[in-house]
């Protein structure tokens, strides 16, 4: 089972998390089948990502660096890229947030080597709060080369919000791969660039992105009204004071996302790691 991780490489994007980053890596140099090669993809960190792999459980390990913030679409575009231009053959992708159990990969490869070619493999994501369950998103799946080649890399223009969706839940499965769960497979989510109240810009990308995928990519209204009216009800109703811009930048991502303008299109300012909350990690 050890010469299987030999054809895995981990993909982990960060930004300005170094805390995180550490324990996202130090979990995966623990794996029971560590992944044969690992590449940190520092989405605009400052400072800089600056690695000291521990020499016990050295898994070899290469930095690609943007000085821009591309969002995590930009971040995973570039990273499964690299992944491509590497002569590995499944890529492991993980948000810097998330801590795997130290048997994640093997439980995970167990059923991806059932079908190599087609493994689309997920485990389950236990929250701060003690719930489990399946978020289809940056979550530590198995993809194979063959599905990167054959749908491409994520659409970096989305740069922030529902880039995981069009992705993962739509142009994957619309392309005849089917997802799997790995029910005994865990990974420890703790969203450590989550604080009080939302920021205007996420308001936007979240405005532009939702109706974008809704009505250019998938062309049906799904769940498209009860989304926002949820997010309505956030800037109207949860969110104090600065109503009226809330809802002036909302506007600005409906008309955008209907015409199809994407890109980085609103400031975004840095974002910064809490402290660990510590729970389920161990830390």
């Amino acid at each position: 089972m050890a010469s299987a991780g030999q054809g895995i490489m981990a993909v982990v994007l960060t930004h300005n998390a170094p805390d995180s980053l550490a324990r996202c890596l130090e979990a995966i140099a623990g794996q029971t089948l560590p992944p044969a090669s690992l590449l940190v993809v520092d989405n605009a960190s400052r400072p800089p990502v600056c690695l000291n792999v521990p020499p016990a459980a050295p898994v070899p390990t290469e930095v690609l660096r943007s000085e821009t913030n591309t969002g995590p679409a930009g971040g995973y575009a570039e990273g499964l890229s690299a992944f491509l231009a590497s002569g590995y053959a499944h890529a492991w992708v993980l948000d810097d947030d998330m801590i795997p159990d130290a048997s994640c990969l093997e439980r995970l490869w167990a059923v991806a080597e059932r079908d190599p070619g087609s493994a689309f493999v997920f485990p389950i994501s236990r929250q701060i709060d003690g719930t489990c369950g399946l978020w289809p998103s940056w979550c530590g799946f198995i993809v194979s080369r063959q599905i990167v080649e054959a749908v491409g890399v994520p659409m970096a223009e989305l740069f922030w919000w529902a880039e995981d969706t069009e992705y993962l839940q739509w142009r994957i499965p619309e392309a005849g791969y089917h997802m799997q769960v790995v029910y005994d497979a865990v990974v420890d989510h703790d969203p450590i660039r989550h604080g009080d109240g939302v920021p205007l810009w996420k308001y936007y990308y979240e405005t532009r992105n939702m109706l974008y995928v809704h009505f250019r990519v998938k062309h049906r209204l799904g769940r498209y009204p009860l989304n926002m009216s949820k997010l309505l009800a956030r800037a109207i109703l949860r969110e104090k004071g600065g109503r009226f811009r809330r809802l002036a930048v909302m506007v600005r991502g409906i008309s955008d996302g209907a015409r199809g303008k994407l890109g980085i299109r609103y400031p975004v300012e840095p974002m910064r790691e809490r402290l660990s909350s510590g729970s389920g990690t161990g830390t």
